[in-house]
């Protein structure tokens, strides 16, 4: 597969359009932090069933499972603007639908559910072709801070979002507040839409829809087929995916500072808002420490700093030493995000990178609920004492990142044996 860069079509943006476009992202992202508390609380008001509830917090993890593949086959064969636009009209229809229903009094939970899924199904396209436009609009140092900004957004959008949902709740009405929460969607929309065409020429540019989807399987299989023949962006991969596995140990914070450390909701908001700090920490750090050259050493020194970090919490007996190890592993695995998307954004061909990507999320997402329910799993069988089980995945997690640097990430750093290319061969 080549990696020829893509004929550029109407040139690059200029700074003001540029802007405009991270501005949008802004109200997208707000969108998401919106929407991880409002689609749960509907729910949660309509049946009054906690597991409801919690099956409506899962669709974006089961919607990589669903369309992650498909969706990144197609987006390599789209323009990722128009892409983008399709995908926030879709979301903003979805939301909106939600909130006339829940203002007419005519919802069920089974709407909530089905409108829920069609807006994270949405939300994969988009976030696939995001990367794609990213790589099309920056280059060099200015991709780096480009998913640094964005990702320290979807970071703060994560504290701030349900945050502002409540309040918009109490104010207004639970009812009213999800119109809000369909605005950002159309903002988005707006804003991409105003930046005119950019980047490059799509693989299926001239192509039909129907002609592009005749070739999804064979491009599904390319993009896997490239992700293992690729050392250094496979070695990426496990690494992301197997800390997400273990940071999902996470999941037991609340129960270990409520029920084992004794302490009441207002601490455990305490560690959670500084593991929400930390990942903005993180994420507007990586411009300033991920230069060329020190790349992949962030990534794996983020890595161990994770794994110490969590072995420590298990350890840890006091609410400051517990909220502050929060913010080190929510700033390191964050950190290790933000570099992974810019190495993979560089080294990965343009014309399969959607593939590429939403292959490596679904591998990621996946690992998350797996690890929560072993970490449940292993406390439950420890006498629902979760100390051990932070130090036993902080350890994995530390050895993890020792073995993918050894195993050839130190290969592709700088003075290694292939200095950050990628064997495709």
């Amino acid at each position: 597969m080549s990696g020829k860069r893509p004929t550029v079509g109407r040139g690059q943006p200029s700074a003001s359009q540029f802007a405009v476009f991270l501005g949008g992202q802004v109200f997208s992202l707000l969108g998401d932090g919106l929407a991880f508390l409002a689609v749960p609380l509907v729910v949660l008001e309509l049946s009054g069933d906690p597991f409801a509830a919690a099956l409506a917090a899962a669709p974006r993890t089961v919607g990589y499972l669903l369309v992650g593949l498909f969706a990144g086959a197609l987006v390599d064969r789209l323009d990722p603007r128009a892409t983008m636009l399709v995908a926030d009209g879709v979301r903003f229809s979805a939301f909106l639908t939600l909130a006339l229903l829940a203002h007419t009094g005519g919802l069920q939970v089974w709407m909530v559910l089905v409108l829920a899924f069609l807006a994270s199904g949405a939300g994969v396209f988009f976030e696939t072709a995001l990367t794609v436009a990213v790589r099309d609009l920056a280059q060099g140092r200015r991709l780096v801070r480009t998913n640094s900004w964005l990702e320290a957004t979807n970071q703060a959008s994560l504290v701030v979002g349900p945050g502002l949902f409540g309040v918009l709740s109490a104010f207004f009405g639970l009812n009213t507040a999800l119109f809000g929460n369909a605005a950002t969607y159309l903002l988005s929309l707006v804003t991409i839409f105003a930046i005119g065409r950019f980047g490059g020429t799509p693989a299926g540019a001239g192509a039909t829809t129907r002609g592009a989807l005749r070739k999804l399987r064979a491009d599904m299989a390319d993009g896997l087929r490239f992700l293992r023949d690729a050392r250094l962006i496979l070695l990426l991969t496990i690494l992301q995916a197997t800390a997400n596995l273990f940071i999902a140990v996470e999941t037991l914070t609340p129960f270990y500072v409520r029920n084992h450390l004794g302490f009441g909701d207002s601490a455990l908001g305490v560690v959670v808002g500084l593991g929400g700090l930390g990942g903005v920490l993180g994420a507007a750090g990586a411009a300033r420490l991920a230069t060329p050259g020190r790349r992949l050493g962030v990534v794996a020194l983020s890595a161990v700093c994770l794994g110490v970090a969590l072995a420590l919490m298990g350890l840890a007996d006091g609410l400051a030493p517990l909220a502050a190890l929060n913010l080190l592993v929510s700033g390191s695995a964050v950190l290790a995000v933000v570099v992974i998307r810019s190495v993979r954004q560089e080294l990965v061909p343009r014309e399969i990178l959607g593939r590429v990507t939403a292959t490596a999320r679904m591998a990621a997402l996946a690992a998350s609920p797996l690890g929560a329910m072993a970490a449940g799993f292993l406390a439950g069988l420890n006498h629902s004492d979760p100390r051990p089980v932070f130090v036993g995945f902080g350890l994995l997690a530390t050895v993890t990142a020792a073995f993918a640097w050894f195993a050839g990430l130190r290969d592709h750093a700088p003075g290694g044996a292939r200095a950050e290319a990628p064997d495709t061969a």
